[in-house]
């Protein structure tokens, strides 16, 4: 068991000035942004405007990715001190890491290993944040110290990566890079990088480390499928560089798809680019009457086996409007290296079919010149992004047989359906093909033989009490989740998306055999258990 604030064996305010004189003033004491909504102790800086600042902008990722000890995870939050409870109620750090490290590129290597030594030898947990955007809590804990990775700022262009197993253009990132700059920075050389759909997620942290699925995935495999090496500090304290075929290739393996916070701190991941170009897109929208809608949707689902496999992917939700009628909007349609008629060619299969149901639709086609300017437009205005970040979540991963099976893919849409349909959720949903490449590494095996995956969001709305949230919360877990499980068995979950609650977690988010070699993993590098992270690896 870990010590947390209290027990006897947490240590003395001296041996915490110790460890910050150890890392050069760089070790940070937890207050969480909301205590200038709350008077009284702990903290005792309460301010009305700066409370309304905080209030304004409490969804927003930018609120919390640039503050040491923040997260975006309202369960996790658990109201311990949030802007929107009386000013009068105690701010308690509650699930709120302790104390946290900022890491710098200079300094990073020493000062983890400092704080990891400090924390084996005081019995103290230690947990990996890096921009926050989190869905499981996984980036805090209670009593822990926290490295905190937003300040790894590298990114250098290499024109020329030679190992084993690849030649050719490759980008190093430190792991406070987020995913808009990433893109930046490659796009400016000329190149394109795999990343995810929201600007401000860590692209080296726990997003790619959890396999990362993109918007290029069709192309050139999820995020984790483009690593080249993985710089990382282990739980006891060794610096390595763990790339596929070298003496540390099992922690390479782990890393690329296993999930973050477990296997030790990165520091940096050098990945693949890709030329870049061209992209074509779209925005595209249908709704119909109930029964008729769905019957669309299933079709959709099974014309979209050809879209993916032609190298393309499309970003859709599936949601009510205020009338009760369903719609389907995708937002971001990608054809990569094709112009308007190019897009329109792809697209033609799902118009034509919606035409043949009598079904309107609305279509509309672009192209940009590079894939930061496809990025943008579909997903910006950056650097922060559309998204907003306080929310219930639980996904699933639809598997290519069960869309080609009629009684089956008759199945996936009820699922669909009932999630739907169910007060305060919408689907969020993403057409690719990560099978396009299989390289070896821990990545879930029900992403090859996907064709799309959906999370289930219900935004968090903190104007409601909080038992109103927690019963939707229970909804997911006990109705929506099991529903969409049920329809595709044999497949799995995406585990930074997925369902906190779900009590079989590690067949669903990692798939059972690559779990069993992922603990394996864990023990040999982290084999006193120092890093613990809710549904990662060796935290059952």
């Amino acid at each position: 068991c870990f010590a947390i604030p209290g027990d006897e064996q947490w240590p003395s305010p001296s041996e915490w000035a110790e460890l910050n004189k150890t890392v050069g003033g760089r070790l940070i004491a937890a207050r969480p942004l909301a205590a200038v909504c709350h008077t009284g102790d702990p903290f005792n800086v309460y301010d009305e405007s700066k409370c309304a600042e905080v209030k304004a902008g409490w969804d927003r990722p930018e609120t919390h990715f640039v503050d040491p000890v923040e997260f975006n995870t309202p369960i996790f939050q658990n109201a311990s001190c949030d802007p929107f409870t009386p000013a009068e109620r105690v701010c308690d750090l509650g699930n709120y890491v302790s104390y946290a490290i900022n890491l710098t590129m200079k300094t990073a290597v020493r000062d983890v290993q400092a704080g990891l030594e400090f924390a084996r030898r005081k019995g103290v947990r230690v947990v990996v944040k890096n921009t926050g955007h989190d869905y499981l809590g996984k980036s805090t804990g209670k009593g822990a110290l926290s490295f905190w990775t937003h300040n790894l700022r590298e990114r250098t262009v290499i024109e020329d990566y030679k190992s084993k197993d690849y030649q050719g253009p490759a980008i190093k990132l430190g792991a406070g890079m987020l995913t808009g700059e990433a893109y930046e920075t490659a796009r400016e050389a000329g190149y394109r990088v795999v990343g995810g759909s929201c600007p401000t997620v860590g692209i080296a942290g726990g997003y790619a480390q959890g396999g990362g699925h993109s918007s290029l995935a069709s192309l050139y495999g999820l995020a984790a499928d483009n690593v080249l090496e993985w710089e990382v500090v282990t739980p006891e304290g060794e610096h390595v560089v763990a790339t596929p075929t070298g003496r540390y290739k099992d922690l390479y393996w782990a890393l690329s798809g296993g999930g973050g916070g477990t296997f030790g701190v990165v520091i940096s991941m050098t990945a693949r680019l890709h030329p870049d170009g061209i992209v074509g897109g779209a925005s595209f929208s249908f709704t119909a009457p109930m029964d008729k809608f769905w019957d669309a949707v299933e079709s959709f689902h099974r014309l979209g086996i050809r879209y993916i496999d032609a190298g393309n992917s499309m970003i859709y939700m599936l949601r009510m409007l205020e009338t009760n009628t369903p719609i389907l909007i995708a937002f971001s349609v990608t054809v990569p290296g094709k112009n308007e008629t190019g897009v329109k060619e792809a697209m033609q299969p799902f118009l034509d079919d919606l035409k043949g149901r009598d079904i309107a639709y609305n279509f509309e086609s672009h192209v940009s010149q590079t894939f930061l300017d496809h990025f943008a437009r579909d997903f910006g205005p950056l650097p922060y992004g559309m998204f907003p970040v306080s929310q219930i979540t639980g996904s699933r991963l639809l598997p290519r047989s069960a869309i080609q099976d009629t009684e089956s893919s008759k199945a996936v849409t009820e699922a669909l359906k009932l999630a739907v349909e169910s007060e305060g959720f919408y689907l969020g949903c993403n057409l690719f093909n990560a099978g396009v490449v299989r390289p070896k590494n821990a990545v879930n095996p029900a992403f090859r033989e996907s064709v799309s995956h959906c999370i289930v969001v219900g935004p968090w709305d903190f104007t409601l009490p909080r038992g109103f949230m927690l019963e939707r919360q229970r909804r997911l877990t006990e109705v929506i989740q099991p529903a969409l499980d049920e329809a595709t068995r044999g497949s799995g979950t995406y585990l930074n998306e997925g369902n906190s609650e779900q009590g079989d977690w590690r067949e669903q988010f990692y798939g059972e055999d690559v779990y069993k070699r992922l603990k394996k993993v864990k023990e040999r590098y982290d084999p006193g258990r120092l890093f613990y992270a809710r549904t990662a690896v060796g935290s059952e």
